[in-house]
C-alpha cells in the first residue's frame, strides 16, 4: 500500500470513529461520560470486526481503555462542532472516575439524524450495517442504565475480559460495596432477584482484581 493509500485509509477510520462516537452520543439521549463512552466503544469493539478496526484498548485501571479513543473524543479532527466536552467537577470521586461528558450540539444532532437514516438505509441491504446499528442499540440502552460503579462492578469481574483489568484502589472499593451494588441493579431490573446467587459468586471469584 502506499503512503497516499495509507494516508487515505487512516483518515478514514478516523472519520469513521468519530462518526461512531456521535452515533453512541446520539443513541445515549445527548449527553454521556467518557467511562461509559469507553466502555461502550470496547464491547462494540469487542464483537463487531468494523469497530475493532479503528481504536486499540489497553488494560487499565477503569477496565478496558484506549488512550485514542479518549484523544478523539476530546479533539475531533473531521466531526466538528457536533458535541462539547465537559471536564469533570472537582472534589468529586465519582466525577474524577467518569471523566467528565460529552454533550451533543444543535450541528450534532442534525448530522446524528442523517447518521441514524443512511445506517438504516444501508442496513436493508447490509447485514454489516444492520448489525452496528443493533449492536448500538442494545448496548447502549444497557450501559446508559448503569451508573459508574454499576457498570465498573460488571467489567471488572467479566472473567472473559479480565486481562483489561488492573488491580487498584477503586477497584478494591467496588468489590468491598459489591452487594449494595448489586441491590440497585436488581433494582433497577438490570439483573433479575433469580440472578443474585451467581452473580455475588461471579464477584467472589474475581480474585485477579482484588
Amino acid at each position: 500500500m502506499s503512503r497516499t493509500n495509507y494516508q487515505l485509509v487512516e483518515d478514514k477510520e478516523l472519520k469513521d470513529t468519530e462518526l461512531l462516537i456521535l452515533l453512541i452520543l446520539g443513541k445515549a439521549g445527548g449527553r454521556i461520560s467518557m467511562l461509559h463512552l469507553q466502555k461502550i466503544f470496547f464491547t462494540l469493539w469487542k464483537f463487531h470486526p468494523q469497530v475493532r478496526r479503528l481504536v486499540d484498548f489497553v488494560p487499565h485501571l477503569k477496565g478496558p481503555y484506549s488512550s485514542d479513543l479518549d484523544d478523539i473524543a476530546k479533539n475531533p479532527t473531521y466531526v466538528i462542532d457536533c458535541w462539547k466536552y465537559i471536564p469533570p467537577k472537582k472534589g468529586s470521586e465519582a466525577e474524577r472516575v467518569k471523566g467528565g461528558y460529552l454533550e451533543i450540539t444543535e450541528k450534532g444532532e442534525e448530522i446524528y439524524r442523517k447518521i441514524v437514516d443512511g445506517l438504516n438505509k444501508k442496513a436493508r441491504e447490509d447485514e454489516d450495517a444492520l448489525a452496528l446499528i443493533s449492536a448500538v442499540d442494545l448496548i447502549v440502552s444497557l450501559y446508559t442504565r448503569l451508573e459508574w460503579d454499576e457498570l465498573l462492578l460488571l467489567l471488572y469481574t467479566d472473567e472473559n475480559i479480565k486481562e483489561y483489568s488492573k488491580r487498584s484502589e477503586l477497584s478494591r472499593e467496588i468489590l468491598k460495596n459489591s452487594e449494595k451494588i448489586v441491590d440497585r441493579l436488581i433494582k433497577k431490573g438490570v439483573i433479575p432477584e433469580e440472578k443474585r446467587e451467581s452473580l455475588m459468586k461471579r464477584i467472589k471469584s474475581a480474585r485477579w482484581i482484588v
